[in-house]
């Protein structure tokens, strides 16, 4: 059995119990999965970084049910930080953090989104979630990851190209 699958689908059309992206503090408006997302979902996210709710600190959650316009039951926006020296290791220790958080959610069926993360290449990244996955034994979750690039505006999604 994979541990993980890679999926070549924008993160509204991803069904499962939850659907995660990543957005940061020092990135305004938010970009990649994350704008998708928040788009389909009205803007909440931007509302909430308005109103000073939330700030895309490390770790930080944002937990959105679903409104009729995504295919997963829950929006899981995961504060990555700051993207300016967003490197391995701290991709590695959010991709851990992602997955504990899921685990601890109940949650058996994720994806986490993904766009172009500095200069981390999608094998890199693959492997890492690979090996926490391995790691979480018997618990893991049904894990997909998906590499999603959006241009200019939410509704000019793309995939992210090898």
């Amino acid at each position: 059995m994979n541990m993980l699958r890679i999926l070549d689908l924008p993160p509204d059309r991803i069904d499962g119990e939850a659907v995660a992206a990543l957005f940061f503090e020092d990135e305004r408006p938010v970009l990649g999965p994350a704008a998708l997302l928040d788009w389909r979902l009205n803007g909440l996210l931007t509302d909430m970084l308005i109103q000073g709710q939330a700030r895309g600190r490390a770790g930080e959650h944002v937990l959105v049910p679903n409104n009729g316009k995504v295919a997963a039951d829950w929006i899981f926006f995961l504060g990555g930080g700051s993207r300016k020296g967003f490197g391995l290791e701290a991709c590695e220790g959010l991709l851990r953090h992602f997955l504990q958080t899921c685990r601890e959610a109940g949650w058996s069926r994720i994806t986490l989104c993904l766009d172009s993360l500095a200069d981390l290449e999608k094998p890199d990244i693959e492997s890492m979630m690979t090996s926490a996955l391995k790691e979480m034994g018997d618990r893991r979750p049904d894990c997909r990851l998906t590499f999603f690039n959006q241009g200019a505006g939410p509704g000019r999604a793309g995939r992210l190209t090898e």
